[in-house]
């Protein structure tokens, strides 16, 4: 017979267990109350990408499923709408099925000495809808040295600068001809307001108001979202955008030549 001590420690490792077996992401910024319902005061606000431990109850209040989450070591609620669950992964950046077959090799985060994420990031709720087409405004680059050290300046900007949890890119892409994993197929990301859980966002390196890409790069962009397609990563009914292209982005990137380019190509 086991101890009335010991059997409770175990009824409580289980609970704790078993609540943290799922984890919840945020879709937009997201308001987190105190309690199940609106009237409750706030306890902060989730930024887009953001997850936390949710817990396996459900309240509904004025309307909406709050479900109950571990908001910075805090018992939260928020509104379930808003929130998408998934298996706790056990790290902020998971490198699942970067290299698919029939793409190009991609020189992988530790290859180009990532910084490791500020939070754990959510999962792309499906396939991609869109590809965002994006440049840097920056020096090109035409050796993996240089192209390394500027994808490293991207994420220091966006994570010191914009205190995102990570490089915003889904993919960046330099004129040495090689594709750089930013967040990655699966995780969301952050370029293209409004729509970083539905697309995902490429950058080539360089400034492309007054010229396009060269050839080494060009193909790269195209053999990347074929691939992408082909293994179920991009739906094969995508649609192809430059970042000025969607509202709420007022932005001239990824620069005119570039953006006339891609009007040419497949699913603009």
């Amino acid at each position: 017979m086991i101890a009335l001590p010991i059997l409770l420690s175990i009824v409580a490792l289980c609970f704790k267990l078993c609540s943290a077996a799922n984890c919840g992401c945020a879709t937009q910024p997201l308001h987190v109350r105190k309690g199940a319902g609106l009237h409750y005061g706030l306890e902060g606000t989730m930024a887009i990408g953001q997850c936390v431990t949710v817990h396996s109850d459900r309240h509904t209040a004025n309307g909406y499923t709050w479900v109950h989450i571990n908001y910075n070591g805090k018992s939260g609620y928020v509104a379930i709408n808003w929130l998408s669950i998934h298996p706790c992964a056990n790290s902020g950046h998971i490198n699942t099925q970067l290299q698919l077959h029939g793409c190009p090799h991609i020189t992988t985060r530790a290859e180009w000495g990532a910084r490791h994420p500020a939070y754990t990031i959510g999962h792309m709720p499906g396939p991609a809808k869109y590809i965002f087409i994006h440049h840097s405004v920056t020096a090109p680059c035409t050796t993996p040295s240089a192209c390394k050290a500027e994808v490293k300046q991207f994420q220091n900007y966006h994570m010191d600068g914009h205190k995102w949890p990570d490089i915003g890119y889904s993919f960046v892409i330099g004129e040495d001809g090689h594709v750089y994993e930013g967040r990655g197929w699966d995780t969301i990301g952050a370029h293209t307001y409004g729509y970083n859980s539905v697309g995902l966002g490429i950058c080539i390196i360089g400034n492309y108001m007054e010229r396009i890409p060269n050839n080494a790069a060009l193909n790269k962009i195209k053999q990347l979202i074929t691939c992408g397609v082909q293994n179920g990563k991009i739906n094969s009914n995508y649609i192809l955008r430059g970042h000025q292209d969607m509202p709420n982005n007022p932005t001239a990137c990824p620069g005119k030549k570039l953006e006339d380019l891609i009007h040419t190509w497949p699913h603009f």
